[in-house]
């Protein structure tokens, strides 16, 4: 039985291709998709180092995030600006509230505006269904960080290992890879 690792590869193909196809036909012009898998804060510098001539907006962020161990995130750009992606993939019988509650802390604590809790196979708990039905913003949270008004939409989707493709729940502020699309497109 395959862990929630070994799908990795896979999610980020995925999602990669439909953000730069969406992205493309949205603004006519290429965007660019950097993964990290694990620490964030050492990765970003990696990517940022390995891709100056796209990634350098993001240096001054990747200086003050903390380290942080994530299952996958994305670095977007189109070479001026940036967005940060994060993906918490499980691979659960159901995904209940502390999984929803560490995508939530690591968006608040890394400041990344989007993230997409991912269930291999299965979908949420009805607690947690419920949830993100009702209450609109445990998924689009704002805080205030000093004088920086910030914003946060999450989403929860299902990864079908059979198909390779997702199943959307319809849950949280990010309903499906074409909503995120839109959204990322609004940010260039």
């Amino acid at each position: 039985m395959r862990n929630e690792v070994s799908y990795y590869p896979e999610i980020q193909a995925f999602i990669e291709a439909q953000l730069r196809s969406d992205f493309l036909v949205s603004n006519h012009r290429e965007l660019f998709v950097y993964w990290g898998i694990g620490e964030l804060k050492t990765n970003l510098q990696r990517i940022i180092n390995e891709n100056q001539d796209n990634c350098s907006c993001a240096t001054k962020f990747a200086e003050r995030v903390p380290a942080l161990s994530l299952d996958i995130f994305a670095l977007i750009t189109d070479g001026v600006k940036f967005e940060l992606l994060i993906l918490e993939i499980k691979r659960v019988k159901s995904a209940g509230l502390s999984e929803w509650s560490q995508l939530v802390g690591y968006c608040l604590v890394s400041g990344a505006k989007y993230g997409l809790l991912v269930n291999v196979d299965n979908g949420g708990s009805p607690r947690l269904t419920q949830m993100l039905q009702m209450e609109n913003h445990i998924s689009h949270i704002k805080t205030q960080v000093k004088d920086e008004s910030r914003e946060h939409m999450l989403g929860f989707m299902q990864w079908n290992s059979l198909t390779h493709n997702f199943e959307y729940s319809n849950l949280g502020s990010i309903k499906s890879l074409s909503e995120l699309s839109k959204k990322l497109a609004l940010e260039f």
